[in-house]
């Protein structure tokens, strides 16, 4: 669970412990490998630009605070768990002003146009992003962190706060349903 395999330069466990001997600098290239990856796993699970931005300011400010606390081996799925537990603040925060959010949508300020720039995505990934919207929460937050964030079921488990085999569970009711409502609009 250190630094993703394809990942040059130092590990997450060297950048911590030269951050832990005094060296701030050492966060940066930490947090700028992680940066794309929770912000596609906050955009995942809030379906909102904005919002997931806000949440990755927030999780990277707590990173900062608790990084000296941290396990170096389980740094990424440690970090996962934060980005999500802000994401579940920021829901509930929207929940308390839900004309506010109605507001921004009209005006045309929220949705996922800036997220699929950056990402370059494709028509039919655009089109299995808005099934995915279509899945309940739970089952899409699994889907968003095991197939474009590549956390492993145990990882995907631990930040969504759920035993293993109930992670297990909604991909396949997930994958079962997307793949039901792909082939209705394709039949």
């Amino acid at each position: 669970m250190n630094a993703p395999p394809d990942t040059a330069g130092p590990t997450d466990a060297t950048l911590l412990a030269r951050f832990r001997a005094g060296d701030a600098a050492a966060l940066d290239p930490l947090f700028a490998r992680y940066e794309e990856p929770v912000f596609r796993f906050l955009f995942g699970v809030l379906r909102d630009h904005h919002a997931a931005e806000d949440a990755l300011q927030e999780t990277f400010v707590l990173a900062l605070r608790k990084a000296d606390a941290v396990t170096p081996e389980t740094f990424r799925g440690w970090l996962f768990t934060v980005a999500y537990r802000q994401a579940m603040l920021l829901k509930r925060k929207a929940k308390r002003l839900p004309a506010q959010a109605d507001d921004l949508a009209l005006v045309g300020l929220v949705g996922d146009e800036p997220a699929d720039a950056r990402a370059g995505v494709t028509d039919d990934a655009r089109q299995v992003r808005a099934l995915l919207d279509l899945l309940p929460a739970p089952q899409r937050a699994v889907i968003a962190a095991r197939v474009f964030d590549g956390l492993t079921f145990r990882e995907v488990a631990a930040v969504l706060g759920c035993p293993l085999n109930t992670a297990l569970a909604r991909m396949h009711d997930g994958l079962r349903k997307l793949r039901e409502l792909w082939e209705a609009r394709h039949a």
